[in-house]
């Protein structure tokens, strides 16, 4: 893969997408980013370089004028990060309906048709896809039920995309980033409640965006060309420091 590649960001307005944009810019690569804070594309273009395309929702009709984009600005792509996806806190026992149907679209089937109409994108030589789920994938939290599960699933079809993807010269491989404090406000079209101050992992700080961009940047690179259907836990050792202290709560 050449160094300067071509690279789509889908959810490169959040925290940890930005991160992953500003990084790949710095490294020198050609970046296409979607989100859906315009203010905040705007001013990640302006200080990266990178082209920005506003997408509210990924369904099949604005992934085709996504890749349409990629083709146009790109010329194809070397890269796919997808970094989208919804963060509902709720317990299982209080997710509706509407809100399972939510979360499984924005987590994991909109993950699933971006890669699989994406991999027309990349040329002869492949290329690498990344997702971002989370430690919740392998450690359940209770209060991000739905969130966990899709995550979860996200993992999994990361591993089904690296065996065909490899045939094509194409690694896929996933990133767990770990445990962020998330603020009230909405998520999937339903309202959420504060889950609270995020515990401190053993190695004494908070998890940061660019330690997900890091590892992000590591997997798109030539360094992990014998990685695939990996999945790479970024939480600081908090995972592995994890015990039950009350059974019943």
């Amino acid at each position: 893969m050449p160094r300067s590649r071509r690279v789509l960001v889908a959810g490169g307005t959040s925290g940890i997408g930005a991160a992953i944009v500003t990084r790949l810019c710095g490294c020198g690569d050609r970046v296409l980013f979607t989100g859906r804070d315009v203010e905040t594309g705007r001013s990640l273009t302006a200080t990266t370089g990178a082209a920005f395309a506003h997408c509210v929702d990924l369904d099949a009709g604005s992934i085709d004028r996504l890749l349409h984009q990629a083709r146009q600005r790109l010329g194809g792509i070397d890269g796919l990060v997808i970094a989208i996806g919804a963060r509902p806190v709720a317990r299982l026992s209080e997710t509706t309906d509407e809100a399972w149907d939510a979360v499984l679209d924005a987590n994991l089937t909109a993950a699933f048709l971006l890669a699989r109409d994406s991999l027309t994108l990349f040329g002869e030589q492949g290329g690498a896809i990344v997702t971002i789920a989370s430690a919740t994938a392998q450690w359940p939290d209770v209060e991000l039920g739905a969130y966990s599960v899709s995550k979860r699933a996200l993992e999994h079809l990361s591993r089904m995309l690296a065996v065909e993807g490899a045939t094509k010269n194409i690694r896929v491989n996933c990133v767990l980033p770990g445990e962020v404090a998330v603020a009230s406000g909405t998520a999937a079209g339903h309202p959420v409640r504060d889950s609270g101050e995020a515990p401190i992992p053993p190695l004494g700080r908070s998890l940061r965006p660019e330690d997900v961009a890091a590892a992000v940047e590591f997997f798109l690179g030539a360094e992990a060309a014998f990685c695939a259907g990996a999945s790479l836990v970024v939480d600081g050792g908090l995972g592995a420091a994890l015990r039950a202290s009350q059974v019943r709560q």
